[in-house]
């Protein structure tokens, strides 16, 4: 059940992902369906190293906290860095509070749930 979880959740991760690199390049002149390939392609690596990612995480266990330590540190800054000085500047102080809150508490929910 986990794994199916997961799976879902990064594919439908991906869709936003390769709709973004979309939406850039048309503006810039490739078509539609050239950009709609290169959003395709862009999330193509994923499932390609999963399966070796699968295989060697064996190997590199000892390393997994240290990495998951980094890849968390990483989205934190890139939260607090970007994203909600950006917020700011298009949002009134108290939305941006009360939603950076609730995403908070949601995602407490989520890994409560799912230990």
């Amino acid at each position: 059940p986990l794994g199916w979880f997961i799976t879902t959740a990064l594919a439908l991760h991906n869709v936003p992902e390769g709709l973004a690199v979309a939406l850039v390049l048309v503006p810039r002149g490739v078509p539609v369906f050239s950009a709609s390939v290169w959003g395709l392609l862009s999330s193509l690596p994923q499932p390609l190293m999963a399966v070796p990612a699968f295989l060697l995480v064996d190997q590199f266990l000892p390393l997994l906290p240290v990495g998951l330590g980094f890849a968390a540190g990483a989205m934190a800054w890139v939260a607090l860095m970007d994203l909600i000085p950006e917020a700011l500047t298009d949002c009134p102080r108290r939305i941006v509070l009360i939603t950076s809150a609730v995403s908070a508490a949601l995602m407490a929910l989520v890994q409560v749930l799912l230990h």
